[in-house]
């Protein structure tokens, strides 16, 4: 699984074979193939521990930030891991194309909305639909904008960005409590 993940991380979905997971485990093929017999099968395995991982480093996340200062910076720092973005861009593309895999995909992005709404409301913030999904969009798009571009100052741009939006969340009133 370890190596699973690796790849991901590395390659993205492209570059995850059953070969290349094999050689970087260290084991022959037909061992791998024996537990995971097809690259769907394995994919779900090591889809279900990055999002058991992803979600609770989101819960951890939530947990450790106090003000929203902390969490521009932490959600800023989040977006320039690049090889978290491609982990999370390789999940989606593989729940596109598989509906087992998309039914997981949907269980960390339920886990996302459910942290991104502890957060806000931590916050003093709306946790409503509308600015859970402006949080959750933007965080999706800085990271996978600074993915594909690799400019420098993503950070700082990501930065600014979330204090111009949890600025915006401060003086809005909610929409609805559905989340």
């Amino acid at each position: 699984m370890e190596a699973g993940l690796a790849i991901l991380r590395e390659e993205g979905l492209a570059g995850f074979t059953q070969p290349k997971v094999a050689a970087k485990a260290g084991l022959r093929q037909g061992n791998l193939t024996y537990y995971f017999p097809t690259r769907t099968d394995l994919l779900g395995g090591v889809a279900e521990i990055a999002i058991t991982r992803q979600l609770a480093t989101a819960r951890q996340m939530v947990t450790s930030v106090s003000s929203v200062a902390e969490a521009v910076d932490t959600i800023a720092a989040a977006t320039v891991r690049h090889e978290n973005t491609r982990l999370l861009v390789a999940l989606n593309q593989a729940a596109d194309a598989e509906p087992a895999l998309g039914l997981l995909f949907n269980q960390l992005t339920d886990g996302f909305i459910n942290q991104l709404g502890v957060l806000l409301t931590k916050l003093g913030l709306p946790s409503d639909n509308a600015s859970i999904d402006l949080i959750h969009g933007l965080f999706v798009g800085l990271s996978v904008i600074d993915l594909a571009t690799s400019r420098p100052g993503g950070e700082e741009r990501s930065r600014a960005t979330l204090q111009n939006v949890f600025s915006m969340l401060s003086t809005v009133q909610p929409v609805d409590k559905e989340h």
